[in-house]
């Protein structure tokens, strides 16, 4: 039987938020040897930890970011991966204790931990080094994207328990949480103060939908292979759009490359344009400026990371950064 491939959409074509790693590779280090100080894994498990090169993700995401403010940023990231492991292939009801367990750590991050949980340590490690460098006014940002970001991680488990198939529209509304991106983004502001009415103005607001989408689109055309090996691919928009519209591989990878740059468009037109907000005093128009400027290498961080790291094309990724052809990957299950 001759094998699948597919074309992956080209999802740089004129994009301009271009970004250069930040240098500190010292701190990614310890960040990492931070994450095997707890063993979270087994022997296999960590080697695809490694695999996975989050520090540079974490190098392109936050490339301004220095020191302590740094470390914890590259902490979050790590942890996401941990938590994303833990979650994946369990029932809901494990997921929602799970859930439970870092929330409360990041609620009262300076009471005991009474579950001897893992995640809850960990949250609960990295959260104490972030409350040193964090206004409150991000702290409780913070708090509160997270609890979406955790709720909707253990809805996508109450789905994968029920067999729950989504329309595209479903899917967006719950893989918006799930993503992850509105608390990563808390750290871009992290000391400073700034109002919420500011960050959920409808003009910053829309400019945010619109990179978490394109996050959750870069994330699915990428993944889809892998995704659909392990049959894990029910909560991707290239089966959901195959599903709904009865499309081909191909063509549902072309439905959302279209997609993509619709959205991409709008985002850089939007990016130029931003609000202004002298009733909340100085300083808060550029907060807002570098905000967006965030989210915009945000997009980028993620599509280069995609193919640097082993986690979606093995050791062939900058390759297929390049000519964008995947071959399907067998099924496993």
């Amino acid at each position: 039987m001759p094998s699948i491939s597919f074309t992956l959409p080209d999802l740089l074509t004129n994009w301009p938020f271009e970004v250069d790693p930040n240098p500190s590779v010292d701190i990614v280090t310890e960040s990492a040897a931070w994450v095997e100080s707890f063993h979270p894994f087994n022997e296999r498990a960590q080697k695809a930890f490694n695999r996975c090169k989050f520090g540079i993700f974490s190098s392109l995401a936050y490339p301004h970011a220095r020191g302590e403010q740094y470390r914890v940023a590259c902490d979050l990231m790590n942890f996401f991966f941990v938590f994303d492991e833990y979650s994946d292939e369990v029932h809901g009801t494990v997921v929602g204790m799970q859930v439970a367990d870092i929330m409360n750590a990041l609620r009262y991050p300076h009471q005991p931990e009474l579950s001897n949980s893992l995640l809850g340590a960990m949250t609960r490690s990295f959260w104490l080094r972030t409350l040193k460098c964090a206004s409150h006014s991000s702290a409780e940002r913070f708090i509160r994207n997270f609890d979406e970001y955790t709720n909707a991680v253990y809805l996508q488990a109450i789905d994968r328990d029920e067999g729950r198939i989504r329309t595209i529209d479903e899917y967006f509304e719950l893989r918006r949480g799930t993503i992850g991106v509105r608390p990563s983004w808390d750290y871009y502001l992290l000391s400073s103060d700034i109002p919420d009415e500011a960050i959920a103005h409808p003009h910053v607001e829309r400019l945010a939908i619109a990179a978490i989408d394109m996050t959750i689109l870069a994330n699915d055309v990428y993944s889809y292979s892998v995704e659909q090996s392990r049959g894990d691919d029910e909560h991707n928009i290239v089966s959901v759009a195959m599903r709904e519209k009865g499309l081909s591989i191909q063509g549902a990878m072309d439905h959302v490359g279209v997609l993509y740059q619709q959205i991409a468009q709008s985002f850089v037109k939007d990016s130029k344009n931003l609000p202004k907000f002298p009733e909340y005093g100085p300083g808060v128009d550029q907060l807002i400026e570098q905000y967006v400027y965030g989210m915009g290498i945000w997009v980028t961080c993620n599509i280069k990371w995609s193919f640097a790291s082993g986690r979606y094309f093995g050791d062939k990724g900058l390759e297929i950064m390049e000519h964008r052809k995947v071959a399907l990957l067998p099924k496993t299950q």
